[in-house]
């Protein structure tokens, strides 16, 4: 083969070369430009789907808007519902100051009247049935009736402080309008009628009452042994009870207040309560 024929293969077969060059690198630019829209429509799908999922969960937020809370509902009075709490007259073995096994029985006084949650309305009792998964009820309360202060008390016979149960079954009065919402467990709850006997209430999880300030009452476990009370106050200065034994106790401006308001139909609706 003569050097002219030589070159010219030489340079056809370089041309043949860069040609196949050229073509595996627009195949492989091909394949990574289909690599990048790929991605991109993952990636457009992703967001979408992150769009769609935080504008499902600010729906289910609400607007970004502070909204005012609704006014306090109106009290439950349906004495029909099962789950509804209930109350009865105390007998006189029950009736005793003295805290003991007794006072962890019913104590229904036979052949008594019926005790419905309207009467306990018009002592002030105002008693609403809750979902513990929701305690807007709770909430409506403390911000109209300007609540500030909460504890939350869990108490047993089993392992109990033999003080701190004899003094809640002392019979007092707060200074203070007072929340209770039984969040575990069950409990009695023992209130002055106007006739100054005990009417006994017995309170599970969800039934939240409402105490005004000046009314006489007590509170102990019942038979199940345990029960865990959310309380709120409006003041934590006037937590401390004022018991019935104790000589300031009848002047005390709060058991006045209650007095005169006891006098009228209802206490609670004196008290601004629906």
């Amino acid at each position: 083969m003569d050097p002219e024929e030589a070159e010219i293969r030489a340079r056809d077969e370089k041309r043949r070369r860069e040609e196949e060059e050229r073509k595996r690198r627009a195949e492989e630019e091909r394949k990574a430009e289909e690599r990048r829209q790929k991605e991109d429509r993952i990636r457009r799908l992703e967001e979408e789907k992150r769009r769609l999922k935080q504008e499902e969960e600010w729906k289910r937020l609400g607007p970004d808007k502070i909204l005012p809370y609704p006014p306090v509902p109106a009290s439950s009075l349906d004495d029909s519902d099962p789950g509804a709490m209930k109350a009865w007259h105390l007998d006189d073995e029950t009736s005793k100051p003295t805290l003991r096994i007794a006072s962890l029985k019913p104590g229904k006084r036979p052949d008594a009247p019926r005790v419905t949650l309207a009467m306990l309305k018009e002592l002030g009792v105002v008693y609403f049935r809750m979902n513990l998964n929701d305690f807007l009820t709770v909430n409506c309360i403390v911000k109209e009736r300007c609540y500030k202060h909460t504890d939350e008390v869990r108490i047993s016979q089993t392992c109990k402080d033999d003080s701190f149960l004899e003094k809640l079954y002392t019979e007092h009065f707060n200074e203070d309008e007072q929340v209770r919402l039984i969040t575990d467990g069950s409990c009695y709850v023992d209130v002055r009628s106007k006739q100054d006997t005990w009417i006994r209430m017995q309170l599970s999880a969800g039934d939240l009452i409402v105490l005004p300030a000046g009314l006489l009452h007590r509170s102990t476990l019942d038979e199940s042994d345990y029960c865990s009370t959310m309380r709120v106050f409006r003041d934590a200065q006037r937590w401390a009870p004022i018991f019935r034994s104790e000589k300031r106790a009848d002047g005390h401006p709060a058991r006045l207040q209650y007095s005169r308001m006891a006098k009228k139909t209802s206490v609670a609706v004196e008290l601004g309560f629906k």
